[in-house]
């Protein structure tokens, strides 16, 4: 599967901020930051829930390792996408981070509610911030589902790298437990 993030959203010349395309209602970018693994994850949803993934990271050899594909979204997190779209107003911030820091990991959500693009960025927070209201509630639940969704389709795709008379490492350390 090929396809261009450039065909789900654009920079908005204007304000500067991506603007999703109408069938999309909600992005996720996010970088490691200068971290062994250099992951970079784009999830894309579309408005009937189909669920592209564009993603790339290194090996502890260094190699790069790129793929597209397409996957099912898990339920809980369609479940809060459709709480999110039945609210009448969306009342989230454009940043949320507790110090910024060069070279740090970000997550950046772009959220497609009543024809209007939310873009909100997430740095470095030292705990769960505290929700002001019920978006930021739905919001910040989403970002804890979409955690740890990232790092069960990382290891599903370091998987795929390990030949199959090798048991991963992190596979080793659960079964000497």
């Amino acid at each position: 599967m090929n396809f261009e993030v450039l065909n789900i959203r654009r920079i908005d010349s204007t304000t500067g901020n991506f603007k999703l395309y109408e069938d999309y209602i909600l992005s996720y970018d996010q970088f490691d930051g200068w971290t062994e693994r250099l992951l970079r994850l784009g999830i894309y949803i579309d408005i009937i829930f189909e669920c592209k993934i564009d993603m790339t990271f290194r090996t502890k050899k260094f190699e790069k390792f790129e793929k597209q594909f397409e996957c099912e979204i898990p339920s809980e997190i369609k479940n809060i996408i459709l709480e999110i779209q039945k609210l009448d107003h969306l009342e989230l911030k454009h940043y949320y981070s507790d110090i910024f820091m060069e070279d740090q990991g970000t997550e950046d959500y772009v959220i497609n509610h009543l024809g209007k693009s939310h873009n909100i960025r997430i740095g470095n927070l030292f705990k769960k911030p505290q929700p002001e209201n019920s978006s930021e509630k739905l919001f910040f639940d989403l970002i804890e589902l979409f955690e740890k969704w990232r790092e069960e389709i990382y290891q599903q795709c370091l998987n795929e790298l390990t030949p199959s008379n090798q048991i991963p490492i992190n596979e080793k350390r659960k079964r000497r437990r």
